[in-house]
């Protein structure tokens, strides 16, 4: 990884070597070709790059550049933009890029600049260029056109408006797809897929999505309150965390709020506030929170919905414990072949002192069932 410090700092990772190496060994089979092909796709990415980060920069954020395994990233930090701002900067990347394409279009026309190495030279980067202007302006998500769409459909709807853009990336991208692997552009297509899979993953996360998310200030108060988790400072957290919850009352914000502090209750064994927190949002729960509630669901003894999530959280991670938890809910409500299916699973997956374990009086309820002295 190369990183270059400045007004706007460049990082440039070995996966872009790698993958523009490649790049250039389909194009030339030789190690010239490969080191110019190189050369024209890092000036080409870093010009388009510099198209987003110089208007950030104009407008006053401080933008840095990472250029990674199949194009360029550029991050505007600081102050939140307005609309029209912000499409300027999206849009400045494919202007500036088919500044290139012009540029080179121009030079092609100087007669002593067409032949040789030269010649070749202008000719890739003139192609590069234009293709990859027109490429970044589909209106797919992580695209430049998909970012465009995404800002107006934002000024015009709201929250909203980012899911109506998914929307739209989905479709396109899906029928984009569709159409190159049938005429033959099988790698084209399976890009086209790919990002609609990836629009679709953002919109089924984005689905609660409101105001206040979009919010830069908020999320970084969100990632500050973290590094006090990871730093244990639990006390400091709290205060903050339910802050954000009664400001924010709904949407992913509050959601991740809730899952953090559910967190931090679970490490002090406060299960009844973590099933407080948890159960009203048990719906949108990321995987490690859907487990904690399950957790706290056993504790706070409500069975019903152990065994409601008992197999998606086993799913998500297949532990004796999550088994054994779901083996005694099943048997406190009297449901005898859940209570085996789950104790089995439990000592398929480590737990030793089945006999221990089967004796306890959770069982009382099932352990008369001639199909659970058969097996146990």
């Amino acid at each position: 990884m190369i990183q270059l410090r400045g007004p706007i700092p460049i990082t440039v990772h070995f996966a872009f070597w790698i993958t523009a190496g490649i790049i250039g060994f389909i194009n030339s089979f030789s190690l010239t070709g490969i080191l110019l092909w190189i050369g024209i796709i890092l000036v080409s990415i870093l010009v388009h790059e510099f198209g987003h980060a110089l208007t950030a920069k104009a407008f006053g954020q401080k933008p840095r550049i990472e250029l990674i395994a199949f194009g360029g990233l550029t991050y505007p930090e600081g102050k939140r933009l307005k609309k029209w701002q912000e499409f300027i900067v999206v849009l400045n990347g494919p202007i500036f890029g088919f500044g290139l394409f012009l540029l080179a279009t121009a030079l092609l026309q100087v007669p002593s600049l067409q032949e040789g190495i030269t010649g070749g030279v202008l000719k890739v980067m003139q192609m590069v260029n234009l293709f990859w202007t027109a490429f970044n302006l589909i209106p797919v998500f992580p695209l430049d056109g998909g970012q465009l769409l995404r800002i107006t459909f934002e000024a015009i709807f709201g929250a909203k408006g980012f899911r109506y853009a998914l929307i739209v990336g989905m479709c396109f991208g899906a029928a984009a797809a569709v159409t190159a692997i049938i005429i033959g552009y099988f790698i084209i297509g399976a890009f086209f897929f790919l990002f609609a899979f990836q629009s679709f993953e953002i919109y089924r996360r984005a689905k609660n999505m409101t105001e206040v998310d979009r919010d830069e200030l908020v999320t970084k108060e969100v990632e500050e309150i973290e590094q006090l988790i990871e730093q244990k400072r639990y006390k400091e957290a709290i205060p903050h965390l339910e802050d954000i919850i009664i400001r924010t009352k709904s949407g992913i914000t509050f959601q991740r709020s809730s899952e953090l502090l559910a967190h931090i209750y679970s490490q002090e064994q406060n299960w009844p506030k973590s099933y407080e927190l948890l159960l009203p949002i048990k719906e949108e729960l990321s995987p490690p929170a859907r487990i904690l509630l399950h957790k706290a669901a056993f504790e706070k003894k409500d069975f019903e919905l152990v065994l409601a999530l008992g197999g998606p959280c086993f799913q998500d991670l297949p532990q004796a414990e999550i088994a054994l938890n779901n083996a005694i809910a099943a048997a406190a409500l009297n449901q005898v072949e859940p209570a085996i299916g789950w104790l089995l699973s439990a000592k398929d997956h480590g737990l030793t002192n089945i006999k221990d374990v089967v004796d306890n009086p959770a069982f009382d309820t099932v352990r008369d069932d001639p199909k659970f002295q058969e097996l146990f």
